[in-house]
């Protein structure tokens, strides 16, 4: 078992102070190293585990954005502006959203290293780095039903996407959600998934006949591994993680970026998220309750449902014309036909 070291800590300046750090003498690696393993075992309110998604991560993230800094110290001087410069290059061009995450990340790595005493007033750290402007979601979001049908259903897509693409929909899960389901999550006679759902919660996700049909497709006789595979083949030194590839053909699992690059190319500009918007917004159409919608999705909180609840344009149209449909076709009695003739 390895041995757990005790890194030094630091005076700690006033907390109204300027100064970001103080000269600390704690190995950065060392440093980063205790956060991950303090995030790994901690607990929200909720009582739940932080997820190994989350810690994996951070686990990427971080490394890269205190690249070159071997010394908390320096985060007083030039290693601040090396933390910027590493965080605008490796995230700069991407989404805000993406931004934000790793921004966020290096604040709760800075957070917990002055918790320690390692460091001195981590804002000062992160300032005039500020959060990207990330726009609200907008309906454009939404996708009409016979968009999806047609993506789903274009042949010249290959199985794997599309079976992907029915599943996220159908599901109404988050992409995460989906591309870690192994073949042993099915339970295909009742069409169900079991995953795990953002926050480390287990739950199951339900699908519907055609993702079902399309899933016996993919697998044929697999049994084992991930359901969704990309074509990247996993290397035979017995370096590659257990359970991250098909052991038949050793290709790894799917990665969310190659999941989010296919869609993009075959939609012309769609985000994984949009299907997950899209079957909410219209299963609400459809009148499913906030309680189903809730079980379908994952949500535990009614109020980050609302924007699914908000009908699209095309379900307001679509209801309309069925309303109008049920009215029949008005027609004239005879004392107004007489009338209209008398003018004539």
């Amino acid at each position: 078992m390895a041995t757990e070291r005790h890194l030094a800590a630091v005076a700690r300046p006033p907390a109204d102070s300027a100064e970001p750090t103080s000269p600390s003498g704690v190995p950065t690696s060392e440093a980063l190293a205790s956060f991950l393993r303090h995030l790994a075992n901690r607990r929200s309110r909720s009582g739940r585990i932080t997820s190994p998604e989350t810690v994996r991560s951070y686990t990427s993230a971080l490394p890269t954005a205190f690249a070159g800094i071997t010394d908390l110290g320096e985060l007083a001087g030039a290693g601040r502006d090396r933390l910027h410069a590493n965080i605008h290059a490796a995230w700069g061009g991407k989404a805000p959203s993406t931004f934000n995450a790793k921004r966020a990340a290096v604040g709760s790595a800075l957070t917990y290293f002055h918790e320690q005493d390692w460091i001195g007033n981590p804002a000062a750290v992160l300032a005039g780095l500020d959060r990207a402007h990330q726009p609200k979601p907008t309906d454009n979001r939404v996708r009409t039903r016979e968009q999806i049908d047609r993506l789903i259903t274009d042949k010249r897509q290959p199985l794997e996407d599309r079976t992907l693409w029915s599943m996220l929909y159908s599901t109404a899960a988050r992409a995460e959600e989906v591309l870690r389901l192994n073949v042993e999550d099915l339970d295909r006679a009742n069409r169900r998934a079991r995953t795990i759902r953002k926050g480390g919660k287990e739950d199951d996700l339900l699908y519907d006949i055609r993702t079902a049909r399309m899933l016996g497709q993919l697998l044929g006789r697999r049994r084992t591994g991930p359901v969704f595979l990309s074509t990247r083949r996993a290397p035979e030194d017995g370096t590659a993680r257990s359970g991250e590839f098909d052991k038949g053909s050793r290709r790894r699992r799917m990665t969310y970026r190659t999941a989010e690059r296919h869609l993009d190319t075959a939609s012309g500009g769609w985000d994984l998220h949009d299907l997950r918007h899209s079957r909410l917004t219209h299963a609400g159409e459809d009148g499913a309750t906030e309680a189903d919608l809730m079980n379908l999705s994952g949500h535990e909180d009614r109020r980050t449902l609302q924007r699914y609840l908000k009908p699209s344009k095309e379900g307001t149209h679509q209801r309309l014309d069925e309303i109008d449909a049920q009215r029949g076709t008005w027609t004239p009695n005879a004392d107004e036909l007489a009338a209209r003739m008398a003018t004539h």
